[in-house]
């Protein structure tokens, strides 16, 4: 009998899109999100959370537009 073992990634800052780095599409996302775009998702909200407070607001978008440059 075969067993599988299942990984999880390691959860990058800033990613918030889940597609393994921490770029201008995670910025332009989260801004979406903030501005309530209809039917904007966040793959991975919690690497949005920059300042560990467990909310998601501007001073996120703040911290992560500033790791991006």
């Amino acid at each position: 009998m075969s067993s599988f073992i299942i990984l999880h990634q390691p959860v990058i800052s800033g990613d918030i899109n889940a597609d393994g780095k921490t770029n201008l599409a995670d910025v332009v996302l989260l801004q979406k999100w903030l501005l309530g775009f209809p039917e904007t998702k966040l793959a991975n909200w919690q690497a949005g959370d920059l300042n560990a407070d467990r909310i998601l607001n501007g001073f996120d978008l703040c911290l992560l537009r500033n790791n991006v440059i």
